[in-house]
């Protein structure tokens, strides 16, 4: 074949450097251990009056669990702000019990926050940021868990006016089912692994939504909540917004839990889908970019098309056993230290191959129900359901 030599170069060449990310990869791990060390001691002295604020709808068996923790932080001066659309969501009970537990934490519910745009958590976090009393601010979504020095732990950055905001990796939690253990398992040996890899190699541009502690003051330096109203990405863009203005982005050591729900398999694929498409938008030249890190199918294509060439096996069988190392100790870096999840990874990494093609086609997503279309600059378009058209 004419074309074998340039083929099996290129082929080559893919997984050299896809072995190459996951040794950054690895050096990520040992930065995060590192940073997680430091902090141990650094954290203690910063404790001015912050205000938690918590955007939920609905509740659902684990709502109670996630909720509670944020009621049990070693912190001398927090209040808890929660944001929901109606006070009849299933949601208000379960904080209801909360606040006649914990009757020492101040906690306030906020309703029917005022049109802002296409994103109705948008408009939650806006006017749940108008009732907030104090000016530094910590926002996380309603299914994270943390632990009773998170409050401490994630403000003290903000001690140096130049971090404008400050973000939290995470790990997933699931109880029961396999789409929801792939969910998790690409939680944390894919995104994760991503983010290490940027701090590392052009630092931290962007915020997460397992926490975005932050400033009013910062918030409004760049136009406010409204400007991400029409957006799904709006806890990326606080940080990158942040970033442009001129601040620091800074990840804390704290690593949070993001409770997995159980999901069907159309669900999974429906929300890796979405979350392909939302990162696309975002930053099209990082997400063409993750075809390097699909490192085991990229060994699997090189010792197809070559079978019968050593080096080619020599380099796939070099880049597997880097992706499980990276895939181990990313996992073990955040907390998780059960090793056999890692027997369903070159499952995950073919699968997740394949919602990465279908992430550059399509605009159409589907969210809390509701059909939108991704503008070219990330912004969303409702949609007429499909019974409606």
């Amino acid at each position: 074949m004419r074309f074998a030599p340039w083929l099996f170069t290129f082929l080559a060449l893919m997984v050299v450097a896809s072995c190459a990310y996951q040794l950054v990869v690895i050096l990520g791990t040992l930065w995060l251990r590192r940073l997680r060390h430091q902090s141990t001691f650094a954290s203690a002295g910063f404790t001015p009056p912050v205000s938690l604020l918590k955007p939920i709808r609905g509740a659902d068996g684990e709502t109670k669990a996630c909720l509670e923790t944020f009621f049990q932080q070693d912190y001398p001066d927090y209040e808890i702000v929660f944001a929901l659309h109606d006070a009849d969501d299933a949601a208000v009970a379960v904080i209801e019990r909360l606040r006649r537990a914990y009757p020492n934490v101040p906690t306030t519910c906020v309703f029917q926050p005022p049109p802002l745009g296409v994103n109705p958590k948008v408009a939650n976090l806006a006017n749940a940021l108008s009732a907030a009393k104090h000016d530094l601010v910590i926002l996380s979504d309603a299914d994270i868990r943390v632990s009773r020095d998170y409050v401490r732990t994630v403000i003290h950055p903000l001690h140096d006016r130049q971090v404008g905001v400050v973000t939290c990796l995470y790990r997933g939690v699931s109880k029961s089912g396999l789409p929801s253990r792939f969910e998790c398992l690409g939680i944390e040996t894919d995104f994760m692994s991503s983010v290490l890899v940027a701090c590392l190699v052009e630092g931290l541009s962007y915020a997460f939504g397992s926490t975005v502690a932050t400033r009013k003051s910062v918030i409004a330096g760049f136009g406010g909540l409204a400007r991400l109203a029409n957006h799904l990405a709006d806890d990326y863009l606080i940080g990158n917004l942040a970033y442009q203005a001129g601040y620091r982005v800074q990840l804390s050591s704290c690593v949070v839990e993001t409770v997995v729900p159980e999901m069907t398999w159309r669900d999974f694929l429906s929300h890796q889908l979405r979350w392909a498409r939302t990162i696309r938008t975002a930053r099209f030249g990082g997400y063409t970019g993750l075809f390097v890190t699909h490192t085991l199918t990229l060994g699997l294509l090189l010792v197809t098309a070559f079978p019968g060439v050593a080096l080619a096996w020599y380099l796939m069988l070099t880049g597997v056993a880097l992706r499980f190392l990276a895939a181990w100790q990313t996992a073990s870096a955040l907390g998780n230290n059960q090793i056999r999840r890692l027997g369903w990874l070159p499952l995950r990494d073919l699968l997740h191959f394949v919602v990465w093609i279908g992430g550059f086609w399509g605009r159409t997503i589907t969210w809390r129900g509701q059909i939108y279309r991704l503008a070219g600059d990330g912004r969303l378009l409702p949609e007429p359901l499909p019974e409606h058209r």
